[in-house]
């Protein structure tokens, strides 16, 4: 799909403030296209905040050496001022609930706005919506406007997009990744980016607690349905045992995805204020987008999350139960 990036030029031409934010936990593909989108419109000489609703996990401080970059929402004192004379863009979502603490901050933001995103889903943010579903990460999305409007990508941005790109198609492996997604890897490369530095910093340097965090999880693992579905839970007594924090839990899902023979794993996770995150993965044909949709999240085919707010036991029991439905479905259609 080809997008026309000119409405985004006239949207950088008109304004000299700008406001960037993402959806709730971060992850690489937001982050990575938070910083190519800075570099972006720094190189246009504009005056720039990023403030997001969730704080950075601690494997992606390379993105941000000074600290300096990623505004946590909660610890923004000049709110009234940073709507003032703005225009936002949204990246990575395109779904309220997304945007956290943020939501009704973003409702009420009177700027002008722009979403870029890959993310099957209905809802609409408003402003501007450069929307791709079939690209294999927002990283690339964000690559293509740099590249359309005449922006350069330097090191850093290249690190970014590249990190971007690369989690969000499991470091390649995913039914996503296409010739032009390894084009697109390439070519970062010679912008600057260290694949192997990037490996290096996102995958081994892990904390203890997330090391005894994996440990506990994966020691949990359950599966049903025959051996088509494997699932893991952690709850806020695990993370306390094990010293884990939230973000932590990043990437356990993929293990549960991994068992022989299964075609869905899920990791439930309890949340900090309570209710439980499920996130999905499927290896066949199951859409975990429709599944997680039936429970008010989405996300794409093969990856999906939602957010449930009840107990960890409840959780387990719908779910659970609708994913059966759905593998019974596809067997017999």
């Amino acid at each position: 799909m080809s997008i026309d990036w000119s409405p985004l030029s006239s949207v950088l031409e008109n304004h000299d403030r700008f406001l960037v934010t993402t959806h709730v936990r971060p992850d690489g593909d937001a982050l990575g296209s938070e910083v190519g989108m800075v570099g972006l419109l720094r190189q246009r000489g504009k005056d720039v905040r990023v403030i997001n609703t969730s704080p950075t996990p601690l494997r992606y401080d390379y993105l941000d050496p000074a600290g300096t970059l990623f505004e946590w929402f909660p610890k923004v004192s000049d709110l009234a001022s940073v709507r003032e004379g703005r225009a936002l863009v949204i990246l990575d979502l395109s779904a309220w609930n997304q945007l956290g603490d943020m939501a009704e901050f973003v409702r009420d933001f009177a700027g002008p706005r722009v979403v870029i995103d890959h993310h099957l889903g209905d809802e609409t943010l408003g402003g501007q919506v450069f929307k791709d579903v079939t690209a294999e990460a927002t990283g690339i999305l964000v690559l293509e406007a740099v590249e359309a409007l005449g922006g350069v990508v330097d090191a850093w941005m290249a690190a970014g997009l590249l990190t971007a790109i690369a989690m969000d198609t499991g470091w390649f492996r995913h039914p996503s990744t296409r010739p032009r997604t390894l084009r697109a890897a390439a070519e970062l490369m010679d912008r600057g980016a260290q694949i192997d530095d990037i490996y290096r910093k996102l995958y081994e340097r892990n904390t203890l607690g997330r090391i005894r965090l994996m440990g506990s999880t994966l020691s949990g693992l359950q599966v049903t349905a025959q051996g088509r579905i494997a699932y893991a839970t952690i709850t806020a007594q695990d993370l306390e045992r094990t010293g884990a924090v939230h973000s932590d839990s990043e990437d356990l899902v993929d293990y549960t995805a991994s068992v022989r023979d299964v075609e869905l794993g899920m990791l439930f996770i309890d949340q900090p204020r309570g209710g439980v995150r499920v996130s999905m993965r499927s290896r066949k044909g199951l859409d975990c987008a429709r599944l997680a949709r039936s429970f008010g999240g989405g996300g794409h085919r093969a990856a999906a999350a939602a957010s449930l707010a009840t107990t960890m036991d409840d959780a387990l029991k719908r779910v659970l139960e609708a994913a059966h439905a759905a593998l019974e479905l596809e067997s017999n259609p």
